[in-house]
């Protein structure tokens, strides 16, 4: 739930990942999330173990509100509506 909290804080600024910057990062759902992000490709997400982050990093690499209802935490699945367009 953290790593997802961090997530949708960072991409709600729409930062652009650096790739080469994600692959420091030791925590395996962090980093293909990040990977996902900077390179824009779905296949990173669906390495993610946590159903919540994965749902909402399909939500916003693939622009479909509907990962967002697959999210179970209430307030995380309010926060990917808002971000996602």
């Amino acid at each position: 739930m953290k790593f997802l909290m961090m997530l949708v804080l960072l991409t709600s600024f729409s930062v652009e990942a650096n790739e080469s910057h994600c692959y420091a990062i030791k925590n395996s759902d962090s980093k293909n999330s990040c990977l996902a992000l900077a390179k824009n490709q779905d296949s990173y997400c669906y390495s993610i173990r946590e159903a919540d982050s994965k749902n909402l990093c399909l939500a916003q690499i693939k622009n479909q509100k509907s990962y967002c209802y697959s999210i179970k935490s209430s307030d995380s699945k309010n926060q990917c509506l808002a971000i996602v367009k």
